[in-house]
């Protein structure tokens, strides 16, 4: 099977069914026979069988797709190259070359880490593991063909596909927000928003006493670390600033404890920052954010960072998906519709555990699962069970040297919680960097 089809290549592949000779295309739809019965072994039971499922003869090699390079894939490319699965090949197509770890990009906009400390090079890794990596976005998915299809129309065929493609900010593809604002999820693109900072750092014509007015539409985690890095970051190179954050609910930070969120609004309250919540954004304009109301905000730099919603490709696909457009999976990491179809992180709600937050920590421990899901649908047997941590230690880096740290009630603004976090973060790139013989 080659890696890419054309589209010309594509429409012209001969997909023999029943001995028939005829193209895919001039069988009837109704009449044709699964794909994962073409190319599975004679006695392996059809996708949705819950044990002891083999996808094909041990003669033919199967392609594993991971669109994305997020954590949980990180994990599946850790075990992949171990040589654990022969007989499989593996081919990651992600948008970005690189992939920026969540955790550690509030501390690079603060200026606290280089770009290089934060990311990982997505190629040296993949072909490391003994896989193929291919840069490219991915326009829709075909279960029932088991093909992707990237924006470039080249059809990408799979016999297992998992998708690690994170989340996006709600109102994000809007014309408005994407043509004024800074959009920094997938988190690749806080580059852009870096190098807007520098801008600003250096700009003479605002330079001279004049503030420079920044702000963040979002009120949740991500939103509250970033309007503290970009006051860190601006306040290091000495400019004058006025910085908000806005937020359409009654406060920031929801789901965590009252005690944690009072802390967060006294240090917003100690460095100036202005918290506006229950405010709806009516627009945005190059150099302005409209609220509803009427109001007027002047801002030279606008990073929106609302609520998560899922990629648009989950509801175009046919799979079933949450309220918010997530993938739904099982226990196993598996779509409910199609069982060769995997997930993990932010872009997927769990059936069983649908209130689990879209949290990096989960997608982290989501990982090993997801690899052994995987390995279960190639070699038969039954897949893992995930089951979410009912508390997890929860860092926010407020760009001063300190972090603020909650774990099962107890809550503390501190040094060292910076170093406990900085720690936690460098064994968590050090594990996937020490993988590549010279990374970056």
């Amino acid at each position: 099977m080659p890696l890419f089809l054309s589209r010309e290549q594509d429409r012209k592949r001969c997909l023999y069914d029943q001995g028939l000779g005829r193209r895919h295309d001039q069988i009837p739809r109704e009449t044709r026979q699964p794909a994962s019965r073409r190319q599975r072994g004679r006695d392996c039971p059809a996708p949705g069988t819950p044990a002891g499922t083999c996808m094909r003869d041990p003669g033919r090699r199967l392609r594993l797709l991971l669109v994305g390079g997020g954590h949980s894939h990180l994990e599946v490319l850790r075990r992949f190259g171990r040589g654990s699965l022969p007989n499989v090949e593996l081919l990651m197509i992600s948008a970005y070359a690189e992939h920026h770890y969540s955790g550690m990009v509030p501390g690079f906009l603060a200026g606290q880490y280089r770009e290089e400390s934060v990311r990982f090079l997505l190629e040296p890794l993949v072909s490391a593991m003994g896989g193929v990596f291919r840069q490219g976005s991915v326009a829709s998915l075909h279960p029932a063909d088991q093909a992707v299809v990237l924006t470039d129309g080249t059809r990408v065929p799979y016999d297992l596909v998992s998708f690690g493609v994170g989340s996006r900010p709600a109102g994000s593809q809007s014309a408005e927000v994407a043509s004024h604002a800074s959009v920094v999820k997938p988190m690749s693109r806080v580059v852009e928003l870096h190098h807007r900072l520098l801008a600003a750092a250096k700009s003479e014509s605002e330079g001279a006493g004049k503030a420079y007015h920044a702000g963040v539409v979002g009120g949740g985690a991500a939103g509250v670390e970033i309007v503290l890095a970009m006051d860190a970051f601006l306040r290091d190179e000495g400019r004058r600033r006025d910085l908000f954050l806005v937020e359409a609910g009654e406060s920031i930070l929801e789901g965590y404890p009252r005690g944690f969120r009072r802390l967060i609004l006294r240090i917003f309250a100690d460095r100036s920052i202005r918290v506006m919540t229950g405010t709806r954004v009516a627009g945005v304009e190059p150099e302005a954010l409209l609220l509803a109301g009427g109001r007027r905000l002047e801002a030279h730099l606008t990073v929106w960072l609302t609520g998560a919603v899922g990629d648009p490709l989950f509801r175009t696909s046919g799979l079933a998906v949450d309220e918010r457009g997530f993938m739904l999976v099982d226990d196993g990491l598996r779509s409910v519709t199609d069982q060769r179809v995997f997930g993990a992180g932010d872009c997927v709600t769990l059936e069983n555990y649908p209130d689990t937050p879209k949290a990096g920590v989960y997608a982290v421990r989501q990982g090993p699962v997801l690899w052994e899901s995987l390995r279960a649908a190639v070699l038969g047997g039954r897949p893992p069970r995930y089951r979410p941590q009912d508390g997890f230690l929860s860092i926010l880096n407020t760009g001063d040297g300190k972090a603020l740290l909650h774990y099962k009630g107890f809550i503390v603004h501190s040094r060292w919680a910076f170093s406990l976090k900085d720690w936690i973060d460098h064994r968590f790139m050090e594990k996937y960097k020490r993988l590549v013989p010279s990374s970056s």
